[in-house]
């Protein structure tokens, strides 16, 4: 038995320094050129020198030119619309109007030009003025749907994006069927 108040010794094994003549040729291994110790031959003093350190060349960086990226204007990015939205109280143009405002087909075709563009998805009309700088496509691609129906556009391309989370400020109504006119007999 042991006696409680003695402290038993205790040491870990200390491994030995490697022989004197391979010590003359080593440095610090956090220097460029250091040598590595393989520590299976220890005992014998072998090494292994390390490899040169190679120097890569630097990453050439290229335009996104992917098909169908249109590079955007600085500040036009989807998180400046983001913040834009939330900022600006009538994106829409309305003045005060109501957004709940029934709209035939006839209005929305007189709004097609790149200074006045309404077009239509799943039956809400949007003013989709303000958002022509920000649309990823470009220009060409938003102005196919001014003035038009532009679901079925805009479910070929875009059917993950949530247009009425995005486009809300911009809603100017909603689409009715136009009746056509009755005939006289």
């Amino acid at each position: 038995m042991s006696n409680l108040g003695q402290a038993e010794e205790f040491s870990f094994p200390v491994p030995r320094p490697p022989a004197a003549s391979s010590q003359a040729h080593k440095q610090n291994p956090l220097t460029s050129r250091a040598t590595l110790v393989d520590c299976s031959d220890r005992q014998n003093g072998a090494t292994t020198p390390m490899p040169k350190p190679v120097s890569l060349p630097e990453p050439k960086l290229k335009p996104d030119v992917r098909p169908g990226k249109i590079p955007l204007e600085k500040g036009y990015s989807q998180m400046d619309w983001m913040r834009l939205t939330k900022s600006h109280p009538d994106l829409a143009g309305l003045a005060g109007k109501s957004r709940n405002r029934a709209i035939s087909m006839a209005e929305v075709k007189q709004h097609r030009s790149k200074d006045d563009a309404w077009l239509v998805l799943k039956g809400k009309v949007y003013n989709v003025t303000p958002y022509l700088k920000f649309h990823p496509g470009g220009l060409d691609w938003i102005m196919k749907g001014a003035g038009l129906d532009a679901t079925s556009l805009f479910n070929k391309y875009h059917a993950w994006v949530n247009a009425e989370f995005m486009l809300e400020k911009c809603v100017v109504g909603y689409l009715v069927a136009s009746t056509p006119a009755p005939q006289q007999s």
